[in-house]
């Protein structure tokens, strides 16, 4: 062996343990660390990431992150933020729709300004999210005489429509609005049900007092009657000296906005009853009832009549909810929604961001007939996604994420089949093969509580299960309990 190659072999083992003594290195760091390179390409994370996000290593090195944040690994990336840039990127971001994290991605840039990688930071702040937000509810009642006089007013969120029936919709509400009736609002997920509320809210004469929202989902059934009813002095250990108001009390004279009431457990349903009829609340622990006048509405993507049939929402509840019933058509019934959505969101991000991007006339063109399966919630993601993850300040169709592109195929041969089961005869190879394969990957999802135990059901890998549902335009939403 001449002297040269000696040298060579003795630099590779030199770059190899210095590679190694890096991952030691990153791996005793507490926070989680993920690296990519300049295009994006996912080079190592460490293993407090893994731990704290339940991701392991092997799943995410060498896939490109914009591709793991379409398969839903992540909301949105702070590295491909830091990637266009140049800055460090601090965000706010939810990884495998479980938990929130706070990501900071920092270019390493080399002597000629340019990316070389990007160093995500993460930290955990799931719990002290949660622990600030209350600690703030605390300070704000402390400074707050009466929260029911003196609450901030939150900017009316944006109404952004031109469809027929839109239009219809919100000329019912603003009409409606001017009476102190409940209202049951109904539509798919994203589909905008606290934005019609909230303009109904600010429509009406309670415009000046709160607007409370309240998520049913979200609340610890074992907290749910200290949270809406409140308590008073010494009600349990640990509570408050001076008691504290619930969200009814909280939204006396204003607007009390229950999300997702179909999950509000049947006990609670009885006394949401009780509340109604009386209008007056009872602290825990009180014996006092306190007279209460607020604007009730509710909101589901739940067929609330389907529950009272198998006896999972009270009938008496639901007649006294469901006096005026305002039903959202999901987005892909309403396709004249699409391009103000489109061109509102466009220019809300670039202004956020600081931004100058435009979209070419063939990216819309995919973007106004891609049916929107996620609705409002999901075209909001892709257009800042898009703003902040393009080079170029024009947008085109080749920056799409792929499952819109290679979609519409797909969604022919599913309409077919739905509006007419016996026309599978009509399908050529290529279009029942790719039915088929839809259809079963669909009923393992279904019968699956994860994308693991679905391709296990399946009998493939879950790498290749989820290339399949990206050539198929398919997208996974875990289930509410998980």
């Amino acid at each position: 062996m001449d002297t040269t190659s000696s040298k060579l072999i003795e630099r590779i083992q030199s770059l190899e343990e210095m590679n190694e003594q890096l991952r030691t290195i990153i791996n005793f760091s507490s926070d989680g660390l993920y690296v990519v390179d300049p295009q994006g390409v996912t080079l190592e994370v460490n293993t407090a990431y893994e731990e704290m996000t339940g991701i392991s290593r092997e799943e995410v090195v060498g896939k490109n992150i914009r591709d793991l944040v379409f398969v839903e690994y992540f909301d949105r990336s702070a590295a491909y933020m830091a990637l266009q840039s140049k800055k460090t990127t601090t965000i706010m971001q939810r990884i495998k729709k479980r938990k929130y994290f706070v990501a900071t991605a920092t270019p390493v840039l080399d002597d000629d300004q340019k990316v070389k990688m990007v160093v995500t930071s993460v930290r955990d702040l799931t719990y002290l999210n949660h622990l600030q937000n209350q600690i703030k509810k605390a300070e704000q009642k402390e400074t707050t005489p009466s929260p029911i006089t003196s609450a901030s007013q939150p900017e009316e969120a944006p109404f952004v429509f031109n469809s027929a029936e839109m239009r219809s919709l919100a000329e019912k509400a603003k009409q409606i609005a001017a009476f102190p009736t409940p209202v049951l609002i109904t539509g798919p997920s994203g589909t905008g049900k606290e934005v019609l509320a909230s303009y109904i809210h600010h429509h009406s004469p309670q415009n000046k007092h709160s607007f409370v929202k309240v998520n049913c989902a979200a609340i610890p059934a074992e907290l749910f009657e200290s949270e809406l009813f409140g308590y008073s002095n010494g009600a349990f250990t640990g509570a408050k000296k001076e008691g504290k108001p619930g969200l009814f009390e909280q939204a006396n004279h204003g607007t009390l906005l229950l999300d997702e009431i179909g999950e509000l457990p049947l006990p609670m349903q009885a006394k949401l009853l009780r509340v109604l009829q009386d209008q007056a609340v009872t602290r825990i622990g009180d014996t006092k009832p306190r007279q209460l006048s607020f604007r009730l509405i509710c909101s589901t993507n739940q067929d609330l009549k389907t529950l009272v049939h198998h006896k999972q929402f009270r009938e008496d509840l639901w007649y006294r909810i469901n006096v005026i019933h305002l039903p959202i058509q999901p987005l892909s019934k309403r396709k004249g929604d699409i391009a103000p959505l489109i061109d509102y969101y466009m220019h809300h991000f670039c202004q956020q961001y600081g931004l100058r991007k435009h979209l070419s006339s063939s990216a819309k063109e995919v973007l106004t007939h891609y049916p929107w399966p996620g609705n409002i919630r999901e075209l909001k993601n892709v257009i800042e996604f898009l703003v902040v993850s393009t080079s170029s300040d024009s947008i085109t169709s080749r920056d799409l994420p792929d499952h819109m592109k290679d979609k519409s195929q797909v969604d022919a041969v599913v309409l077919r089949q739905k509006e007419a089961p016996s026309a599978t005869n009509n399908l050529n190879l290529k279009e029942a093969l790719t039915l088929f394969e839809s259809q079963q990957i669909l009923r393992a999802l279904h019968a699956s509580t994860s994308l693991r135990s679905a391709a296990k059901l399946l009998g493939i890998d879950h790498s290749n299960l989820i290339r399949r549902m990206k050539r198929l335009g398919m997208t996974y939403r875990r289930p509410k309990d998980n």
